[in-house]
């Protein structure tokens, strides 16, 4: 059998000299049937069906090579073969997943992504949503940094009744981007989303937040109203209703937002701390002191003595001559140890005027309450009673121009506080005409209802809605439609109809959208994409442009213009290991795969050890392609190389000749094959391409070759 096949090998040798290809694919097909597990001549044989138009037979001996080269490890080798397998059938979709598969075993993760990304455009086209969430996931357990596959995930699960799978993907998106505050894309994401989930005010919220961070806070603000006429006695949406205000310096509306948190939880000593920083903002010293004495002792136990400290000093500052600020202030500078203030303030004491003088304090009697009355027995160690001492009473001494230093706010009575309190009108800026989309601004668009309903919310007197610049509005909304955002114009106008009903030229407006609207709606492809989209593409420019397209030819269908879903691919080359790029790069060269071929060069250059032999590689690629000007544009940049040594030196002008002669620049060769030779006449075939080059000119080839003696004074390009 050897000599047969030796035979037959050597007859195919001849043919293909011959250029006999029917005669060699024959003796070809003789080797592989006396060797099956002949895999170079099983691929030699597939090449040859592909050069005279066999794709079919071809198809089946690369399948086979493949498989061998798969099962042995030869993941390379593999890939190399399936790519050539995909140009022959297009449609061939386990081959996508395999692809996939051989990536990622030999460590190129930006591979794989890029051909799972192929294979869930192909199943969402085909509404095979199942394959399509497999794959999904596949994505997202290989690159979990990659938030393109994640929104997509998100998305996919959210449509297909998977609500609780997809929020926790995108909360996780949300999670990422806000450590990096990308409020821009964290918008749009909401923007995506918040449709799908629009019963859920954590999301709601977080939308608020996140424009809070933009600095958009009377937007925030607005949504937040709405959610507040839905819960009224939330405390997660007051807070964070308290924050906007904050920032906004409107100190009215935060302080009775903090008192309807302490009416929920009166001990929580944050919300207390804001509401009096908010007194002192609107210069009401008064009412923080009463607040401050209240809940002094509070302070103290839970170890906020600097703060109380900062601001009994502020109101002594404020207050002068108020003797229960001094005291107070007294008894924290003793637990300090600030002695040298406390005698300040004592030399303050005498060198005012005589005033009624306070019976004198411990400093437990300073900070545990002013008056004696209101002492808790408790706090004063064991009573006359408990040591056995029945009837001793603890009064006081009388002075005669002593006073009550009884605060009013320490003695009220439980009835008439409550009397008050039911009669009180609280004012929060919660207007029932309040839209929140339409305080978000025409920016964002959104399905849930945040509108006053029925029996809800708020009659309380409301302030009057701030006049809008309808003129400034129709220019935002023109502006939308030049750019083709219809949505965003149509929010737009029938807020400023709401606003302005008597708005005709806003109502025309409104009636061509709306009719654009409806035309595009019926010609719109449908799909899982579409919502996706924006948010991947534009929302996420800088992550979009990492992938190409998706090939929409190797499905089988027409090109469209809508965009594909696209992945992070390029973020993760740094992470694969670059010589796989590089060999790969070379079987797909050997496979007369250029364009692959220039790709993987591409990525592999990044390795600094790699650059020249990346861009001479490149540049061989784009030769065999017959583009010569960008084949030498790659041999140019190597020699330019800072990487360059000197044998790379001499096997690019080499390549340059060789170009050259192929351009048919023949000058340009012959220069080139002379500084081949001026540094070594022995390279290859330089010698006698000089040769034939100077007869092919008209030129000597004795003067075209350099003299012995001066081979080292010629200078290199």
């Amino acid at each position: 059998m050897a000599a047969s096949k030796e035979k037959l090998l050597s007859s195919a040798q001849k043919s293909l000299k011959k250029k006999q290809l029917a005669k060699a694919i024959k003796d070809y097909a003789k080797v592989v049937d006396l060797d099956p597990g002949d895999v170079r001549s099983r691929q030699k044989l597939a090449e040859l069906y592909v050069r005279t138009n066999r794709p079919g037979d071809a198809y089946e001996h690369y399948e086979a090579v493949a498989k061998y080269f798969s099962s042995n490890g030869f993941y390379l080798k593999a890939i190399a073969i399936y790519k050539q397998m995909q140009r022959l059938d297009p449609g061939q979709v386990a081959l996508f997943n395999r692809l996939a598969e051989l990536n990622e075993k030999q460590g190129l993760v930006g591979n794989a992504m890029a051909e799972y990304r192929n294979l869930v455009s192909y199943y969402e086209r085909n509404d095979m949503t199942a394959d399509a969430i497999k794959t999904l996931e596949k994505m997202r357990d290989l690159d979990g940094n990659n938030l393109n596959v994640r929104v997509k995930l998100a998305e996919v699960y959210a449509v297909n009744k998977r609500e609780a799978e997809g929020l926790v993907e995108f909360e996780g998106v949300l999670a990422a981007l806000s450590e990096k505050k990308e409020f821009d894309k964290i918008l749009k994401l909401y923007k995506m989303f918040l449709p799908l989930y629009p019963h859920n005010h954590k999301l709601q919220m977080g939308l608020a937040l996140t424009l809070f961070e933009k600095g958009e806070l009377e937007k925030g603000l607005g949504i937040l109203t709405g959610l507040l006429r839905e819960k009224p006695n939330n405390p997660d949406i007051l807070r964070l209703m308290a924050r906007g205000y904050d920032d906004l310096e409107d100190w009215q509306n935060s302080e009775q937002t903090y008192r309807m948190l302490l009416d929920l939880d009166p001990t929580d000593l944050d919300n207390r701390e804001a509401l009096i920083d908010c007194l002192f903002s609107q210069q009401q010293y008064e009412g923080a002191l009463s607040e401050l004495e209240d809940w002094k002792d509070a302070f103290f136990k839970a170890d906020r003595l600097a703060k109380l400290k900062g601001h009994y000093e502020s109101l002594k500052e404020r207050l002068p001559g108020n003797l229960l600020i001094r005291q107070t202030l007294d008894s924290i500078y003793e637990l300090t140890g600030e002695g040298e203030k406390l005698l300040d303030i004592m030399s303050e004491a005498d060198a005012e005027p005589a005033e009624p003088i306070l019976p004198d304090e411990t400093l437990s009697d300073s900070l545990l309450e002013s008056a004696v009355e209101d002492i808790d027995s408790s706090l004063l160690g064991n009573s006359a009673e408990e040591e056995g001492d029945e009837g001793f009473v603890f009064e006081p001494p009388v002075e005669e121009n002593s006073f009550d230093l009884e605060l009013e706010a320490l003695e009220e009575d439980p009835e008439v506080a409550a009397e008050e309190d039911e009669g009180e009108i609280f004012e929060l800026d919660l207007s029932e005409d309040t839209d929140p989309l339409a305080e978000a601004g025409g920016d964002l668009e959104f399905s849930f209802d945040l509108q006053d309903d029925e029996g809800t919310a708020s009659d309380q007197p409301q302030p009057q809605a701030p006049e809008r610049d309808v003129q400034a509005d129709l220019e935002e909304a023109e502006f939308y439609i030049q750019q083709g955002l219809y949505s965003e114009a149509k929010k737009l106008f029938q807020d400023l109809l709401a606003y302005a009903p008597d708005s005709i030229e806003c109502q025309q407006k409104l009636d061509e959208i709306e009719a654009r609207l409806a035309r595009d709606q019926e010609s719109a492809p449908t799909g899982l994409d579409d919502l996706a989209s924006e948010v991947l593409t534009d929302g996420f420019p800088d992550l979009a442009e990492a992938a190409p397209e998706a090939d929409l030819a190797s499905f089988g269908t027409q090109a469209s213009s809508q965009k594909v879903f696209r992945t992070d691919v390029d973020e993760q080359i740094a992470a694969d290991d670059l010589e796989s790029h590089y060999n790969l790069g070379i079987a797909y060269r050997e496979m007369g795969l250029f364009d692959d071929a220039i790709g993987e060069f591409t990525k592999a250059e990044r390795d600094p050890a790699r650059f020249v032999d990346c861009q001479t590689l490149k540049g061989l690629c784009y030769s065999d392609k017959e583009d010569f000007a960008q084949s030498e544009s790659m041999f140019q940049q190597a020699l330019d190389s800072p990487y360059l040594e000197d044998s790379q030196r001499l096997n690019l002008c080499y390549e340059l000749g060789s170009l050259y002669e192929r351009a048919d620049r023949m000058e340009d060769a012959l220069s080139s094959y002379q500084l081949v030779l001026a540094q070594d006449d022995a390279y290859r075939d330089s010698k006698e391409k000089v040769q034939n080059l100077s007869h092919r000119l008209g030129k000597s080839a004795t003067d075209s070759l350099p003299a012995e003696d001066n081979k080292e004074r010629i200078s290199f390009l």
